[in-house]
């Protein structure tokens, strides 16, 4: 009797293993929105800075008012995200604390952007690319790991670099390491709920 049981738990084993495992990659490919999100209001707000800045408006960073829009948004979609979750997997536990590190130091950078003064956009890049690095890790996704090798290159482009210089290289930062790998990423999405 336990010969014929030990088959049929083995098997239902692998199959509950491979469905968390599905389960895993589907709502990590649905988090391509938040990629997208911060790819593209940093993006926006980094050029519009630059632009601004070279037509000579006094307080041109007050367009990085645009992340306050993201913080709201971002709140919205992760608390319906929370809501729709059935099943939760240690990549989502481990995701979690590796979104607040994230959060927590990019908090810090921002917070002492006064002290840092034209270290501040290559601190953020830098953290920046901590985060994509270990998200791609973690999600097996190469390209956001190509986008974090990228975020670090150009940290140290602009420790060297005049500050208008530096918002375009954020602006490039989150091109390649948040908007293109997004799109990437939702491609896969789409991909798999076709297969």
């Amino acid at each position: 009797m336990e010969t014929e049981e030990k088959p049929f738990e083995e098997v239902e084993g692998l199959q509950i293993i491979q469905q968390m495992i599905s389960q895993a990659k589907q709502h990590y490919s649905d988090d391509s929105f938040m990629f997208l999100l911060w790819g593209w209001l940093v993006f926006i707000a980094s050029l519009s800075h630059y632009i601004l800045a070279k037509e000579g408006f006094e307080n041109a960073q007050l367009v990085w008012l645009l992340m306050i829009v993201g913080g709201i948004a971002s709140a919205l979609y992760g608390r319906r995200k929370r809501k729709q979750a059935q099943l939760k997997t240690y990549i989502d536990e481990f995701s979690k604390h590796v979104l607040v590190a994230f959060m927590v130091s990019l908090f810090i950078v921002l917070f002492f952007m006064q002290h840092l003064l034209l270290n501040c956009y290559p601190m953020v890049m830098m953290v920046y690319g901590i985060w994509l690095y270990v998200s791609g890790g973690t999600l097996r996704f190469k390209p956001l790991m190509i986008g974090g090798i990228i975020n670090w290159a150009l940290a140290v482009l602009a420790f060297y670099a005049e500050f208008n210089t530096q918002l375009l290289l954020l602006a490039l930062a989150v091109l390649c390491g948040y908007i293109i790998p997004g799109y990437m990423l939702r491609n896969r999405y789409k991909k798999q709920q076709q297969a």
